[in-house]
């Protein structure tokens, strides 16, 4: 049952990953990223074999850090825009236009890094812009949903500000 379940979240984090990118960050570069990782066919397994023997992560013992389905994607991009709006919120705190640009950046990254499976990190992500932003429902909705399928394997999601950072990722020669 929590198979199908699980498989049934993926299917609609897929869904809503590129219909989120698309409809509220139209000028996001995520659209590439939510694509490569939504080419590639996602096998789910809860077995600690299965988690030992990650040939993506094989330093990890467990899947505390991340999930065996996660994927390094290149997230340099939108994280030199959290950055640079980071900066120009910091300049001014009381300008909302900054403040809503600095949660969108990180609801960007954080859609992206839901394709990619890194469920953990992209918590962090909409925690950090639902602080900023606690209104976009679309953010909301997807952090409701992370957090209902770490309690429906039975496992406790991150504390706040404990969330690991992206995946390293390098780029193939």
């Amino acid at each position: 049952m929590k198979k199908i379940i699980i498989l049934n979240f993926l299917a609609l984090v897929s869904i809503g990953c590129n219909s989120a990118a698309q409809q509220s960050f139209p000028t996001a570069n995520t659209n590439k990223a939510v694509q490569a990782s939504n080419n590639s066919a996602i096998i789910s397994s809860h077995s600690s074999d299965a988690q030992n023997t990650n040939l993506s992560q094989p330093n990890k013992s467990s899947s505390s850090e991340s999930s065996p389905m996660a994927k390094p994607i290149d997230v340099a991009e939108m994280t030199a825009d959290i950055e640079k709006a980071e900066k120009e919120y910091q300049k001014n705190q009381k300008d909302e236009k900054a403040k809503y640009a600095l949660a969108k950046a990180y609801f960007i990254r954080a859609t992206a890094l839901t394709g990619a499976a890194q469920y953990r990190a992209a918590l962090g992500d909409y925690r950090k812009g639902l602080k900023l932003n606690p209104n976009d429902e679309d953010a909301k909705k997807m952090h409701d949903q992370i957090i209902s399928i770490f309690k429906s394997i039975g496992r406790e999601p991150p504390k706040e500000g404990e969330e690991p950072k992206p995946l390293p990722f390098t780029k193939e020669t």
